[in-house]
């Protein structure tokens, strides 16, 4: 399995209720893409075939809805296929997409996690 953490939820210009400019998403998502990219470098997994993927928010404030906070992760998961982990991110690949909550009461215990595993 592999375990990518960051100390920070996607960024709200990520989500699925974002109004940001277009160009103001694209320089974050390239930004939150390279951020995984790094991390998977950082483990140099093997290649996988197919996977399920689980996101676990610590979070302290409201909840981002599930399927916001799968759009924000977009970028991460994006960066499987680009690193060469997984062929692509379709259903053929991606088996499952898990979102847990966890409550944290301070905003220094805030943190997104994102672990893949093999299916």
């Amino acid at each position: 399995m592999i375990r990518i953490e960051w100390d920070y939820m996607p960024p709200p210009a990520l989500r699925g209720n974002s109004r940001v400019h277009w160009s103001v998403r694209h320089k974050v998502t390239k930004q939150f893409k390279e951020s995984a990219y790094f991390r998977l470098m950082e483990q140099d997994p093997d290649p996988m075939d197919k996977v399920r993927v689980k996101y676990i928010a610590h979070w302290c404030g409201k909840p981002i809805d599930a399927d916001n906070l799968v759009k924000g992760m977009k970028p991460a998961l994006d960066a499987l296929t680009e690193y060469g982990l997984i062929e692509d991110d379709n259903p053929e690949f991606v088996k499952g997409i898990e979102v847990e909550y966890h409550r944290v009461k301070h905003k220094n215990e805030i943190k997104m996690i994102m672990e893949v595993a093999e299916a």
